[in-house]
């Protein structure tokens, strides 16, 4: 951004706000720019701990379901249900959560380092590791394993 700024003759705050800004105004503009930041920060910190608390719900609930259905001796119409049940909270758990972590932060290009948020279409569909996704870079437009980033 500071290579920007000096190209534009503007400070990073004026970038930030999308408005010229007054001496009178700067240190106001400054306060106002970081609480922002900081509030978007915690709220992606509680998406992602939001997230991981549901993955683990859905798994909690979908291991005794399936459990219960193997274990413990019913009708099979009963069983088949419990199956049943276990899929839609499977499906229900893994969206909410794939949601959840979708809006809980950026993700960081390996070519470009430019940050970005997926749409929860990419986000479903780029296939994962545990901190890497599957994008293609909105900047560069290169495909690469974008890294999570909670916070800018």
């Amino acid at each position: 951004m500071l290579p920007l700024c000096s190209a534009l003759h503007i400070t990073v705050n004026e970038l930030l706000t999308g408005t010229r800004i007054s001496e009178n105004d700067y240190q106001q503009k400054a306060e106002e720019n970081i609480m922002n930041l900081m509030t978007e920060n915690e709220e992606n910190k509680r998406n992602m701990t939001l997230s991981v608390i549901c993955g683990i719900i859905t798994i909690i609930a979908v291991v005794s379901l399936v459990v219960i259905a193997a274990y413990i001796a019913m009708p099979t119409i009963v069983r088949v249900v419990l199956i049943i049940a276990a899929v839609a909270t499977a499906a229900v758990g893994i969206g909410a959560a794939s949601v959840l972590e979708a809006k809980a932060g950026y993700y960081e290009c390996p070519h470009c380092k430019a940050l970005f948020i997926p749409t929860v279409k990419q986000f479903v569909k780029g296939y994962h590791t545990i901190t890497k996704r599957r994008f293609v870079c909105p900047e560069c437009g290169k495909v690469g394993m974008c890294r999570k980033r909670i916070v800018r």
